[in-house]
């Protein structure tokens, strides 16, 4: 082949390799789309009686459950905020610096949590009764599940203001929707996992949270779909070109 038809040829790849690239951009824009329309849906429906009848009926039958698999507290270890945000920064930063670092990866887990804790102050849906884990377990999670009504309790201890201040505060943040638990474990461990592998996941993660008694499956349902949007974003809006790939 003589060096015009090497041109060529190699001209029609990469125009074949950018159309393909074009298309897939155009198919990721579609699909965040559909996960933020799908959150924003979920969140409006949190508080309707239909949903909460359903809320009910799974809490009734995955409490059993929790009470006979003490085990399943340990989802409130696994997908609390320090060892998620631990293994988000592990990825962001390159491995500790190993590798080239995606900082965005670690702008998008911190902007989808406080927006999980937007909705929870603003939709407020109540708990579900808890199921109590055992002393040691209970111990443990206390340590490793920092909330934002744990830190609005820390500072009203330290700082106590009017009574009526004290009242506002006490009803910040403490929503049941959606699940930050399933959020983060979503986001976090679903940086490592293929889309069908996430969903695995999430709904252990969900019977996990529902059965324990630490949210409604709506709550679960929400924090799924709050955490594939964002890694919709960290995966492919910031990228303009390059896409994470999972082996």
């Amino acid at each position: 082949m003589n060096r015009e038809g090497i041109i060529l040829t190699l001209s029609v790849k990469e125009m074949t390799a950018t159309a393909k690239h074009a298309s897939m951009i155009t198919i990721m824009r579609k699909i965040w789309l559909i996960w933020l329309v799908g959150f924003l849906v979920a969140m409006a429906l949190a508080p309707s009686v239909q949903i909460h009848a359903l809320d009910v009926t799974t809490s009734q039958f995955l409490e059993p459950w929790g009470r006979r698999y003490p085990v399943l507290q340990l989802i409130w270890v696994v997908g609390g905020i320090p060892l998620t945000t631990l293994i988000v920064l592990y990825v962001a930063s390159g491995q500790f610096g190993k590798k080239t670092a995606h900082w965005w990866i670690l702008g998008f887990f911190v902007l989808g949590s406080v927006i999980e804790v937007v909705a929870k102050h603003f939709v407020a849906t109540a708990f579900p009764p808890n199921v109590p884990p055992s002393g040691d377990l209970k111990r443990l999670i206390i340590w490793t599940n920092i909330e934002p009504s744990t830190v609005v309790g820390w500072i009203r201890q330290i700082h106590s203001g009017p009574a009526s201040v004290r009242l506002v505060s006490s009803h910040l943040f403490n929503g049941s929707f959606p699940s930050g638990h399933v959020f983060r474990i979503t986001y976090a461990y679903g940086l490592f996992l293929s889309p069908k592998f996430r969903i695995i996941a999430a709904t252990i993660a969900a019977i996990s949270v529902v059965a324990t008694g630490g949210h409604w499956i709506w709550d679960a349902v929400g924090g799924y779909l709050l955490a594939s949007l964002c890694l919709e974003w960290a995966e492919f809006l910031p990228r303009k070109g390059q896409v994470l790939t999972h082996d």
